[in-house]
C-alpha cells in the first residue's frame, strides 16, 4: 500500500492512502450486490456501474486483441438497432430499446476488461456481490409469494416469486449464477462457512423454485450438471472425485425431500403442476407462441430491417419469446447474423479456459456453464436485455483473455484439490 510521509524532522508516522483498487473492488462489490433492485428505473446496478466505469476507467483497464470478436460483433449488432429504429423514431419506446442494448453492451466489454487485468480478486469481488443480491432477491420473491407484510401484490403479482424484479422469469434466471457458485463453494472448494453457504443456497433454491420458471428450472439443473461434471473430469485429485459423488448423492435426496415438502403445500402443489406441463395453452396452435414464431419468419426473411425493436410485440400479440428471433426482429438481417456470430463465436471461446489448468480454472467452470445454459435459454425466451447475460458474456470472455494472455501458472488450481487463494 501506498504511504504519504511527511518529512523525517517532523517525526509524524507514515500515513496510509486508500488504495484505488480497495475503492474499485468496493463499489464493484456494491453494483453486483444492488443487482436484486430493478423496478427502479434507473436502478442503482445502473449508477453503481457508472461510478465503477469511472473509477476503473482512472485506475487503468486493460484491452486486448482477443476482445475484438466480442466488441466487433456487440457494435455490428447495435448499429442493426439504429438502423431498424430509424423508420420508427416516433417511438420513444423503442429508442430506449436501442439505447438500452448499447448500454448492455458497455457492461459486457467493462467486464471482460476487468477480469483480464485481475482475474481472481475480481471474480471473487463479482461472485460474493452477486450471491448476496441472490440471497436478498430469493427472500424478496418468498416474501410476495407467501404474501407476506402484505407484499403479495407488489412482489408476485401473478402468483409466482418475483420480487423486485420485472418478471419471475427474470428473478430466477438472475439466480442461477449465485447457485452454481455456492454448489461449486460447498462440493468442489471446500470453503470455509459452509453451513452459511448451505443457508444462502437453500435460500436461493427456494426463490428459485417458487418463481415456476420451467425455462429457469432447466437452465439451473443443466449449468449445475456441467459445473460438477467438468470438475469431476478435470480433477486429478480422487479425493475431490470421491467428495463429489458423495455431495451429488447426498444433494439429489435433499432435492426429493425438500421438494416433497413444498408440494405439501396446497397453493405450491396447484401451481406446479400447472407449470410443470410442458405444454401451455399459449405456446401450441396457430395463435400460439410457436404458430406466431413460424409465421413470422416468412416476414423477416424480406424485412432486411426487421419489423424494428418493440415491434414483434405489436405486430403478433406477444413477443417473440425466442431471442435469435427477436434480435433479427428488432435489429434487422445485420443485427440478427451479428447476434448469432457472438453467440457462435462465445460457445468457441469459451472451452479454452475451462480445459486450461489455471489458477481461475474453477471460475471459467462456473461461468461458462451458467452462460452456455443461459444461451440455450435463449430458444425459449428473450435474453437480450438480461442485466446478468452480459455479466457472464464478459466474464466469459475476460476470462478467455487471461488465459491466452497470461497462459497457466504454476501453483496448484483447485481442482488439483487444493483451495483457491481467492
Amino acid at each position: 500500500m501506498a504511504h504519504l510521509s511527511s518529512p523525517a524532522s517532523t517525526g509524524h508516522r507514515p500515513v496510509p492512502l486508500l488504495a484505488i483498487e480497495s475503492v474499485q473492488r468496493f463499489f464493484l462489490w456494491l453494483m453486483l450486490a444492488s443487482g436484486f433492485v430493478v423496478v427502479i428505473e434507473p436502478a442503482p446496478y445502473e449508477v453503481l456501474f457508472a461510478v465503477s466505469l469511472l473509477l476503473f476507467l482512472a485506475g487503468g483497464m486493460q484491452v486486448s486483441m482477443v476482445f475484438g470478436p466480442m466488441i466487433a460483433f456487440l457494435a455490428l449488432y447495435n448499429i442493426g438497432g439504429f438502423l431498424s429504429v430509424m423508420p420508427i423514431l416516433h417511438d420513444a419506446n423503442a429508442k430506449m430499446f436501442v439505447y438500452i442494448s448499447v448500454y448492455m453492451a458497455i457492461t459486457a466489454i467493462f467486464f471482460a476488461m476487468t477480469v483480464l487485468r485481475a482475474p481472481m480478486p475480481i471474480l471473487a469481488v463479482i461472485r460474493s456481490g452477486w450471491i448476496f443480491a441472490g440471497v436478498i432477491a430469493a427472500i424478496n420473491g418468498m416474501i410476495g409469494y407467501f404474501n407476506l407484510f402484505g407484499m403479495g401484490d407488489a412482489w408476485a403479482p401473478i402468483s409466482r416469486a418475483q420480487g423486485m424484479f420485472k418478471d419471475p422469469n427474470v428473478l430466477s434466471t438472475f439466480l442461477i449464477a449465485p447457485f452454481v457458485f455456492l454448489v461449486q463453494d460447498i462440493v468442489v472448494l471446500k470453503r470455509g462457512w459452509a453451513i452459511l453457504r448451505l443457508l444462502a443456497l437453500t435460500i436461493i433454491a427456494g426463490g428459485l423454485f417458487l418463481a415456476f420458471s420451467r425455462g429457469a428450472w432447466m437452465n439451473a439443473i443443466a449449468a449445475t450438471a456441467m459445473m460438477i461434471g467438468l470438475s469431476f473430469l478435470l480433477t486429478r485429485s480422487l479425493a475431490l472425485r470421491g467428495r463429489i459423488i458423495m455431495y451429488v448423492v447426498a444433494g439429489v435426496i435433499a432435492f426429493g425431500l425438500l421438494i416433497s415438502v413444498a408440494l405439501s403445500i396446497e397453493k405450491v402443489r396447484e401451481i406446479f403442476l400447472l407449470r410443470f406441463s410442458l405444454n401451455q395453452s399459449y405456446d401450441v396452435g396457430e395463435t400460439g407462441r410457436f404458430g406466431r414464431q413460424l409465421n413470422s419468419l416468412s416476414e423477416l426473411v424480406a424485412l432486411p430491417n426487421g419489423y424494428g425493436p418493440l415491434q414483434f410485440g405489436r405486430i403478433w400479440g406477444q413477443d417473440a419469446h425466442n431471442v435469435f428471433l427477436n434480435a433479427f426482429s428488432s435489429y434487422g438481417w445485420l443485427g440478427g447474423i451479428s447476434y448469432f456470430l457472438l453467440i457462435i463465436s462465445t460457445i468457441t471461446i469459451m472451452w479454452r479456459p475451462i480445459f486450461t489448468s489455471t489458477a481461475w480454472q474453477h471460475h471459467a467452470i462456473a461461468v461458462n456453464a451458467v452462460l452456455l445454459a443461459t444461451i440455450l435459454q435463449g430458444v425459449q425466451i428473450d435474453t437480450d436485455h438480461w442485466r446478468h447475460f452480459y455479466v457472464l458474456l464478459g466474464l466469459s470472455w475476460g476470462l478467455y483473455a487471461a488465459t491466452v494472455e497470461h497462459g497457466p501458472p504454476t501453483a496448484p488450481t483447485a481442482l488439483h484439490g487444493m483451495r483457491p487463494t481467492m
